[in-house]
């Protein structure tokens, strides 16, 4: 009797055990399922940006003009408009692509609204927010409300900030827009001895010096 009592109660756990391991199975098969589905996408994702990235080249438009979009251009925009969906890296970059296409071909308040979203999207990268920051500022340099540009690029120039140089560039454009020259050529000034900043950077800035009538040093 002990010995039946023993077999019925090992077939009793070892039915139990086995629907244990089944219910683990089945988890990490559904588990390795979404984890297969979600490289599918992320694939498809990553396909569709290259793609369009290889189509939305602008290297033919001269900096400062615009040209109609050409019908690969086109293709690229709506290829990358369907990646606003998806996680915020891939999404980010194909915002900042979109930007620049509508830029390039004279439409500037769609790419300052896309510049826009790229800043105030939390879960993007910081770089990214504060290079559409600059862009979105940049962009309204000659016509934009001073006060509003001053606002942006006070979020820009600080110690460390990533564009501090260009930014400090566009304050200094700011400065020349509303008469202050002296303001003007401090800042260029500061920039062109500043050995943090790009080369090309301080150059500029020195050739505005001497276009405003002083020296850099």
């Amino acid at each position: 009797m002990r010995m039946e009592r023993l077999r019925l109660m090992a077939r009793r756990y070892v039915g139990a055990a086995v629907a244990v391991v089944v219910v683990a199975a089945s988890g990490v098969g559904a588990w390795q399922y979404h984890a297969w589905r979600g490289r599918q996408a992320e694939q498809a994702w990553g396909a569709t940006y290259f793609a369009a990235l290889r189509a939305a080249d602008t290297s033919h438009i001269a900096p400062g003009e615009t040209s109609a979009l050409t019908p690969q251009q086109k293709d690229a925009l709506a290829r990358l408009a369907t990646l606003d969906s998806v996680p915020s890296g891939l999404r980010t970059l194909s915002r900042m692509e979109r930007a620049v296409l509508l830029a390039s071909s004279g439409d500037r308040a769609g790419a300052l609204a896309l510049w826009s979203q790229v800043s105030d999207d939390s879960g993007a990268d910081p770089l990214l927010r504060s290079l559409a920051g600059l862009l979105w500022v940049q962009h309204q340099i000659d016509d934009g409300d001073p006060a509003v540009l001053r606002s942006r690029l006070a979020t820009l120039d600080g110690a460390g900030k990533p564009w501090r140089g260009l930014a400090e560039e566009c304050e200094a454009l700011l400065d020349i827009r509303q008469g202050r020259l002296a303001d003007a050529r401090r800042r260029l000034g500061q920039l062109t001895t500043q050995i943090d900043v790009p080369e090309g950077l301080r150059s500029r800035a020195g050739g505005m010096l001497q276009t405003l009538g002083a020296s850099p040093s």
